[in-house]
């Protein structure tokens, strides 16, 4: 038994360690998809010394450029307003320290905005003004009629000559 632990843990190791030296890092768009004028957010990681990352892509204006944390940075952009829609690639470049490692990703632009825009009243609902709101309406009723046949009993029993 614990040899099958054995080999299973040292396979399971092995495939993590295949996994991540294959994987190449890259840039990555969040959301990968966005309309001119819309925000989204770009992520990537150095490996070796570096301070920053500097992106540059033709579906923004400027070179910004993120710190990076462990390695990794992170930086908020708007996509420039009249990009045209298609795949843009953008590049991030690894500075401030020795390495000068290039990191590619792309970004798919689209035609107007990814949300519907809403138009017309809000669709609510009928709320408790409704016609199907019967149960309100039929408990008043029931409520009535319990209280009139409770008078009603109430008022016999006090009828004067009644047979007991």
């Amino acid at each position: 038994m614990r040899l099958l632990v054995t080999i299973g843990l040292t396979a399971s190791a092995l495939a993590v360690c295949a996994g991540t030296a294959g994987a190449s890092p890259g840039i990555t768009a969040i959301p990968e998809t966005a309309a001119p004028g819309d925000s989204i957010t770009l992520r990537a990681a150095c490996a070796g010394p570096a301070e920053r990352l500097e992106f540059t892509s033709r579906a923004f204006q400027g070179a910004p450029s993120a710190e990076l944390v462990d390695g990794a940075g992170t930086v908020p952009v708007v996509v420039a307003p009249g990009t045209r829609p298609g795949i843009y690639a953008i590049m991030a470049e690894c500075a401030g320290g020795s390495s000068t490692k290039t990191v590619e990703g792309e970004l798919t632009v689209v035609r107007g905005p990814l949300t519907p825009t809403p138009f017309g009243a809000p669709q609510t609902g009928g709320g408790g003004a409704a016609p199907e709101s019967a149960p309100p309406l039929l408990a008043a009723v029931a409520g009535t009629a319990l209280l009139a046949l409770g008078a009603a009993a109430a008022a016999y029993r006090r009828l004067p000559g009644r047979a007991r």
